[in-house]
């Protein structure tokens, strides 16, 4: 897989384009903790840092079909840049005002939310139009997964190191101004300008929700997020239990290190959609038993080693069920059901912890164990949308990629 994703990264201005992509994934894994951070220091409440936040995380799930779908009819460079600017205002208007009324904070949050950059879209299109069907196109789902997970990781640690410095208006500042930067830089390399969708498009109002592929997938993206999310939240609980709360960043990072191997691995066919969604939850499973510290970290790093394949799988079944010029909004509606999963997975997480935790079983870990079957109850969904569209799935691995 390494070998493969160096020839793809020696195609004409791959590095720039892989590079520009994965600097908007690092803003994007930084942004919601940077909010948080600045707006709880400014008021002194995590209530109103979780309001701003979570107006940001709607406004992103609303606008970003919206914001695909303006790609497809228009082209990339006009509606990054446009984004770009609109994105990294609004973030910058809240770095430069955190003491504004609530409701101003939470009006400039969704507008920032609904107008983030779709760059990881974009390159999905570029990759198509600069590699064609064969096994670099492969490998660059495999590497868009990758970087997913470096973005995750990584943003998050650079936020709380700026923070932790003093500076947390900063920190919102540098993720505003990254994005924006990384969005125009990428926008403006001659593959972005040169990508055009189809020209005989027929979109229609539902888009690539006339598919039943994507429908599908949505589905089954939508349940996988309520994994992750839950995981997340098994995550701090396991620290919590165990008196080191700082210890759920270990366990998180062993997780996307998992699926950072998991990208490594050799490429499996779009068949093995339903497969590997079932090996997810057997992946799952082991975090119920009863472990120590560091072989809990160990049965993370297990349980996210068949994310990668996974996702870059969904991805490429995106692509090809999605109906001709709906790609890039197709995309987007898949991207924002894993994000809109991943919050309701966290909600019914944090509320199975709680009920454990009121019987009196926090202390030993039986409540974070809770959170696990939250886990793996939406991993158990992902698997049987598959299994039940198992048709309309087989039918999207069979068809050609789009032409551009």
């Amino acid at each position: 897989m390494v070998r493969l994703w160096a020839a793809v990264l020696r195609r004409p201005y791959a590095k720039a384009l892989a590079g520009a992509n994965l600097l908007t994934r690092l803003s994007a894994g930084a942004v919601a903790l940077a909010l948080v951070l600045l707006v709880q220091q400014e008021r002194g409440s995590f209530g109103a840092a979780g309001i701003v936040a979570g107006v940001f995380a709607i406004g992103t799930g609303a606008g970003a079909p919206l914001v695909g779908r303006l790609v497809d009819r228009f082209g990339q460079t006009p509606v990054l840049l446009g984004t770009a600017v609109v994105h990294g205002g609004a973030l910058l208007a809240v770095a430069w005002r955190p003491a504004a009324p609530l409701a101003v904070l939470m009006v400039l949050a969704g507008v920032a939310g609904a107008a983030r950059p779709p760059v990881a879209a974009c390159m999905r299109g570029i990759w198509i139009a600069l590699l064609g069907e064969g096994p670099q196109l492969r490998a660059s789902y495999r590497l868009e997964s990758a970087l997913l997970e470096i973005g995750f990781i990584a943003g998050p640690v650079v936020a709380g190191a700026v923070v932790a410095a003093g500076r947390p208006a900063l920190g919102l500042a540098l993720t505003a101004g990254l994005a924006a930067v990384a969005t125009a830089g990428f926008a403006l390399l001659p593959p972005a300008r040169a990508w055009r969708p189809p020209a005989r498009a027929t979109r229609g109002v539902l888009g690539p929700l006339r598919s039943p592929a994507i429908l599908s997938l949505v589905g089954s993206r939508t349940a996988l997020g309520v994994a992750i999310g839950a995981l997340q939240v098994a995550a701090a609980a396991f620290a919590t239990a165990g008196g080191r709360a700082g210890f759920a960043g270990v366990l998180l990072g062993g997780f996307a290190a998992g699926s950072l191997l998991g990208s490594l691995t050799p490429h499996v066919p779009p068949a093995a959609f339903g497969p590997l969604s079932a090996a997810m939850c057997v992946a799952l499973a082991p975090l119920l038993l009863p472990a120590g510290p560091w072989w809990l970290a160990a049965l993370f790093v297990l349980a996210g080693a068949p994310l990668a394949p996974l996702n870059a799988i969904a991805y490429e079944l995106t692509d090809r069920a999605a109906p001709a010029g709906t790609g890039t909004e197709a995309r987007m509606w898949t991207g924002t059901a894993t994000a809109a999963g991943t919050a309701l997975g966290s909600a019914l997480a944090g509320a199975a912890v709680d009920g454990a935790a009121a019987d009196g079983v926090a202390a030993d870990g039986v409540a974070a164990r809770a959170a696990v079957l939250v886990a793996l109850g939406g991993a158990a969904a992902a698997a049987a949308v598959t299994l039940l569209s198992r048709r309309a799935i087989g039918s999207a691995a069979a068809a050609p990629l789009p032409t551009v």
